[in-house]
C-alpha cells in the first residue's frame, strides 16, 4: 500500500497469505489525506519474538569472526540472502543458572522465583512492548502455540493459543452478536469486582504498616493495569475483525489441521504471526516452539531428545535437520515482512523487530550462557556480528529494543546500559 496515491483506496481490498483472502477494515491509511484531516499517519512499531526451548547447537550456529566480514555458519545458511537485514550475537546472556528450570528468563532475564528483587518483577521484554504500544490495536499482544515464555510486571504468565484455528477466528472471524453482549456483560462485572477490591483495599491501608503499604501500592498497580486493559477490551466489541472471503480458510478455523499439521507447525504459526501484524490485530506477537519433531523426514526423535546429543553423530545428525527447518522458516518469515509495503512507502519489517533465540545455550550441556540471538529488521544497522565478550547482559539489547519501540526508560530488568555495537 501507497500512501502517495491520490486514490481512494477500496476498502475491501483484498490481502492474501496462508492460502486465505483477507479483507481489511477502514483505516486511515486506505484513505486519502483530505478525508484523515491532512495528517501525517504514525508508523507502528512492532515487536515479534520466535523463541526455541531447547538451545541451539553452539558451534553451527555462532560465527567464529566478529564484525561484518563474518562467515555464515551452518545453521544461518537459510538467512544468507537477509544477511543484511539481520545482526547476530555470541556471549549475551543473563549471568543466570539453572537448564532448562531457568530457560523462562530468556525474554526478562529474571527468574520468576527472584521476581521480588526487581522494580518491574520479571516483565519480559515483549509485555513491556505491549505495555508501550497495546493500547492502539485490538490485542495488546499475542503469544502463541506454547506457553511459560512471557510474564507481565505482576508476575503473571501469559497463556498461550495453543490451537492455530482459536488464533485465527480470535483475529479473524467476528464474534456472534450473543457473544458481544456476553463479552459487554463479562466486562461490565469484572470493572464492578475491581471497584469493590479498590474500595476494600484502600480502607485496608490506613492499617498497614510501610512495608505492607508498598506491597498494597503494587497491588493497585495491578488492579490499574487490569483495569486498562478492560476499558480497551470494550472499545473494541463492536468494531469489525478483517474478515475470511477463501472458504479454504476453514480448513484453519474449523480446528481440522490443529493435530495434524506435521512438518507445517512452525510454517503455520509463523503465517498466523504475519498476518496478525500485516493486518494490525496486534503490533507484539510471540511464537514459543513445542517440542516434537514435526514430521521432518530424517527426524524420528523429539526436539528435546536430540537436544541430548552428546556429540553422538546420528542425533546431531537429526538435530541438523530440525535446526534447519527452523531457520527455513524464519527466513521465510522476515522475506514476507520485508516485501510486505506500508501506507508510507517502508516496509514492515523497517518497523518491525524480529527476536530469534533460547534461554539455554547448549541443550546437551543444560547451559544458559552463550544463547543463540538473531535481531532482524526495526531500523536497525545488521549484516554484523556482533560478540558481547560477556561483557554486557542481554538486557541490554532489551531496552535498546525497547527505546527503539518508543519507550522512555534507562533500565530493563538487569541491563546496565542500551547495548554497544548496535547502531
Amino acid at each position: 500500500m501507497n500512501a502517495a496515491s491520490s486514490k481512494l483506496t477500496p476498502r475491501r481490498r483484498v490481502l492474501t497469505g496462508l492460502g486465505v483472502s483477507l479483507t481489511l477494515p477502514l483505516m486511515e491509511s486506505l484513505m486519502p489525506r483530505h478525508a484523515v484531516g491532512g495528517s501525517k499517519t504514525e508508523t507502528p512499531q512492532r515487536l515479534a519474538v520466535v523463541s526455541v526451548p531447547f538451545g541451539m547447537v553452539v558451534d553451527r550456529f555462532h560465527p567464529t569472526a566478529a564484525g561484518a566480514e563474518y562467515g555464515i555458519p551452518e545453521t544461518l545458511l537459510p538467512l544468507k540472502k537477509l544477511r543484511g537485514d539481520f545482526t547476530v550475537f555470541s556471549n549475551l546472556d543473563h549471568d543466570v543458572r539453572g537448564g532448562h528450570a531457568a530457560n523462562h528468563t530468556l525474554l526478562s532475564g529474571v527468574k520468576s522465583t527472584e521476581r521480588a528483587g526487581y522494580p518491574d518483577g520479571n516483565i519480559t521484554v515483549d509485555q513491556r512492548a505491549a505495555e508501550i504500544v497495546g493500547h492502539r490495536t485490538r490485542y495488546p499482544s499475542l503469544v502463541f502455540w506454547n506457553d511459560g515464555m512471557s510474564f507481565t510486571r505482576t508476575g503473571v504468565r501469559v497463556p498461550a493459543i495453543a490451537k492455530p484455528s482459536d488464533a485465527f477466528r480470535l483475529m479473524f472471524v467476528d464474534d456472534s452478536e450473543e457473544q458481544k453482549q456476553f463479552n459487554r456483560s463479562s466486562l461490565s462485572s469484572s470493572g464492578s469486582i475491581l471497584d469493590t477490591v479498590l474500595e476494600d483495599a484502600r480502607s485496608l491501608n490506613k492499617e498497614l504498616g510501610k512495608s505492607d503499604q508498598r506491597k498494597l501500592e503494587e497491588y493497585f498497580s495491578s488492579i490499574r493495569e487490569t483495569e486498562k486493559k478492560l476499558q480497551i477490551s470494550e472499545s473494541w466489541i463492536d468494531k469489525p475483525k478483517p474478515q475470511v472471503s477463501d472458504p479454504a480458510a476453514q480448513k484453519i478455523s474449523t480446528g481440522s489441521l490443529d493435530t495434524k499439521i506435521g512438518s507445517t507447525n512452525v510454517e503455520i504459526w509463523l503465517d498466523l504471526m504475519f498476518l496478525a501484524l500485516q493486518m494490525d490485530s496486534t503490533r507484539v506477537v510471540s511464537m514459543a516452539v513445542k517440542n516434537g519433531n514435526w514430521g521432518l523426514d530424517g527426524v524420528t526423535d523429539s526436539y528435546h531428545t536430540l537436544s541430548h546429543h552428546g556429540q553422538r553423530e546420528e542425533p546431531l545428525k537429526q538435530l541438523a535437520i530440525l535446526e534447519e527447518h527452523l531457520m527455513t522458516q524464519l527466513a521465510r518469515f522476515v522475506g514476507r515482512l520485508k516485501e510486505t509495503t506500508q501506507h508510507d512507502g517502508q516496509t514492515l519489517l523497517s518497523t518491525t523487530q524480529v527476536l530469534f533465540g533460547s534461554g539455554l545455550g547448549s541443550g546437551s550441556r543444560h547451559s544458559n550462557t552463550n544463547l543463540p540471538l538473531i535481531l532482524a529488521g526495526g531500523g536497525w544497522k545488521h549484516g554484523q556480528h556482533i560478540d558481547a565478550e560477556r561483557k554486557q547482559p542481554l538486557c541490554n539489547l532489551y531496552l535498546s529494543m525497547l527505546q527503539q519501540m518508543g519507550a522512555e526508560q534507562d533500565y530493563f530488568n538487569r541491563s546496565l546500559s542500551t547495548l554497544t555495537g548496535l547502531v
